[in-house]
């Protein structure tokens, strides 16, 4: 990581005493931002996981090049999550703790290939609700569809589908994000449309932390919020990997 200091600070084992500040005052507004507060006598939201959309574009019948939208899957999944910690009181699962478990579980990326095993996951970690996403590019444009489902039983509690021109799906997205956020109990939240280029540089990030690239993940997310200093998907990114870098 390329933070100049020299000092490991107590508490935040492996980290030099600067890295350790930044992950200190990260960590403590992602705690915050996990949970929002709700206003007193607000009823208590389900937990949700929020799984990566899959892409099922057939080549063919898409204008877009191939492996040009594939930054999507994560976008558009990550782009909901951002809508959802902006309602008070809606627990959302994040992406580095489900690979701790499957760490933990012994389990490969592998026994995700069906809804049914990323139930059984979702109920390991308490989550109540999740929400499975899929895509596909014809011509220009894109058609996302969702299901939110209920963990315990499976049941799909609502399904949406909506199209967009795929220069503008992203800042779209927070119009049947708000849909959603509703099924799930909250209110319509506000803000948090992005243009496709912070996404696109806010997957790469995260696929060199799944490939346990870390600092390189690290260095990556601190240039896009030097660009970009309110995207909140890349500050989310980075407190979870700076604590997760701390507890190794």
């Amino acid at each position: 990581m390329n933070l100049h200091a020299s000092a490991p600070l107590h508490g935040a084992p492996g980290l030099t005493r600067r890295a350790a500040l930044l992950w200190a005052a990260l960590s403590t507004a992602a705690v915050a931002a996990q949970t929002p507060t709700a206003p007193a006598g607000s009823p208590r939201l389900p937990a949700v996981v929020v799984w990566d959309f899959e892409d099922r574009t057939v080549p063919a019948l898409s204008a877009v090049p191939r492996g040009q939208a594939d930054w999507l899957r994560r976008a558009l999944a990550e782009g909901l999550v951002s809508a959802l910690l902006r309602t008070p009181g809606q627990a959302v699962v994040d992406r580095l703790r489900l690979r701790e478990v499957l760490a933990e579980q012994n389990l490969g990326s592998a026994a995700l290939a069906d809804d049914e095993a990323r139930l059984r996951l979702g109920r390991i970690v308490g989550a109540e609700r999740m929400v499975f996403g899929s895509f596909f590019v014809v011509g220009d444009a894109v058609q996302v569809n969702l299901r939110l489902v209920d963990s315990a039983t499976g049941r799909v509690l609502f399904a949406d589908e909506n199209t967009a021109p795929f220069d503008t799906v992203m800042t779209d997205q927070p119009q049947w994000a708000a849909r959603v956020v509703r099924a799930l109990g909250g209110g319509a939240p506000a803000g948090g449309a992005y243009p496709a280029d912070l996404w696109q540089a806010h997957d790469a990030a995260a696929a060199l932390a799944d490939a346990g690239r870390f600092d390189d993940a690290v260095a990556a997310l601190q240039r896009l919020l030097q660009q970009r200093s309110d995207f909140e998907p890349a500050e989310r990114l980075l407190s979870a990997l700076l604590q997760t870098m701390a507890r190794r």
